[in-house]
């Protein structure tokens, strides 16, 4: 192959356990397997997932939930989005909890539901906006909200939940605010909604805010290997790679233009290589901040037998030259490990499990 990407489940698994043994008594897990499990193969996740004691797994949309169900997963599967209420029908045959913030989404399931569900009703999740503005009830319309839900006979209040607009380093202080708040709103509930299940812990809280991992937490960054938090370290293992092998060398003379409109200008003699990966493959879609130089723009480069590769011009279409001057016998089929948003990266590129 001239280009893939390597996935090792057991950094995967490694980085769930780790995950779960942070956890509180009680505290159970959503694995986030949106994205095609943030690109790394959303079956192969969440089946590694429930080998680790996951107890959900967290998707975006209707047909990310649907093929875990075709490829055989039995965990319960939770819409982390709302939903159009037309696709209320498909949702509850494939057994997908959703996320409501619309009377009509809760009223399309309670009609839905009636042949599918009887006596205990369908699960539905509330969900509050606390600031992030994507979606969500104003915490102030939630109790008539509920008391509408409640009218509803095939439908029942399962889970309250919220995304914190947290972003680690930034509004701490807000966050904490907004997190307390949310627990006095769950705790309220609870005394109506026994067994209500209340999450509101992603990846960053639950570093950053132990103490607020309330009933469940959903987790994607982390188990991908990532640790959003500037303060606190975690002994993830990374289990990805971006493999792509040169297809090409050549020497180029100091003064010399290279690369589209001749854009580029060789400050010395090189030994340039090229990579057939661009931007059709997600290349240089800013990948994350260890894997580029910040300063007068970015400056992006490639692992080269342990060398340093900077990229050189702009990537094209599905090429990439590297600067593989300071790689001691660089050679045609080298593997250089390339960094890439590894959502941004095409589901094109094949995908090997170790």
């Amino acid at each position: 192959m001239l280009k893939w990407i390597e996935i090792d489940l057991d950094a995967v698994r490694a980085n769930i356990r780790w995950t779960l043994s942070r956890l509180g008594t009680g505290v159970r897990l959503m694995a986030v397997v949106k994205a095609d499990g943030y690109g790394h193969g959303a079956a192969q996740v969440a089946k590694a997932a429930a080998d680790c004691g996951a107890h959900r797994l967290g998707v975006l949309t209707v047909e990310e939930g649907r093929a875990l169900r075709q490829a055989g997963l039995k965990l319960p599967v939770h819409l982390l989005s709302p939903m159009l209420p037309e696709a209320a029908a498909e949702a509850v045959r494939w057994r997908l909890a959703p996320t409501s913030d619309t009377l009509a989404v809760a009223r399309a399931f309670d009609a839905a539901a009636g042949a599918a569900r009887k006596g205990a009703g369908f699960p539905v999740h509330l969900d509050l906006d606390f600031g992030l503005g994507r979606w969500g009830i104003p915490p102030g319309s939630l109790r008539g909200f509920v008391s509408a839900l409640s009218s509803m006979r095939k439908v029942r209040l399962a889970g309250l939940s919220a995304h914190i607009d947290y972003v680690a380093g930034k509004n701490a202080v807000e966050a904490e605010e907004k997190l307390a708040a949310f627990g006095r709103i769950g705790r309220a509930l609870k005394r109506r909604f026994p067994g209500l299940v209340c999450h509101a812990a992603n990846s960053s809280v639950l570093m950053d805010f132990p103490h607020w991992q309330f009933d469940m937490a959903r987790i994607g960054n982390l188990m991908y290997g990532i640790n959003p938090s500037v303060w606190k370290k975690a002994p993830l293992k990374d289990p990805w790679r971006f493999h792509a092998r040169v297809i090409a060398l050549r020497r180029v003379a100091k003064g010399s233009s290279i690369g589209y409109a001749s854009e580029y200008v060789a400050p010395r003699r090189m030994l340039v290589a090229t990579v057939p990966v661009g931007y059709s493959d997600g290349l240089t879609m800013v990948p994350e901040k260890r894997d580029i130089s910040l300063g007068a723009g970015y400056q992006y480069w490639a692992m080269l037998r342990g060398r340093k590769a900077p990229f050189i011009g702009h990537t094209a279409i599905s090429h990439t030259l590297l600067d593989v001057s300071a790689t001691p016998g660089a050679r045609v089929g080298d593997e250089a490990l390339l960094p890439v948003r590894r959502t941004a990266a095409s589901s094109h590129l094949p995908r090997v499990y170790v």
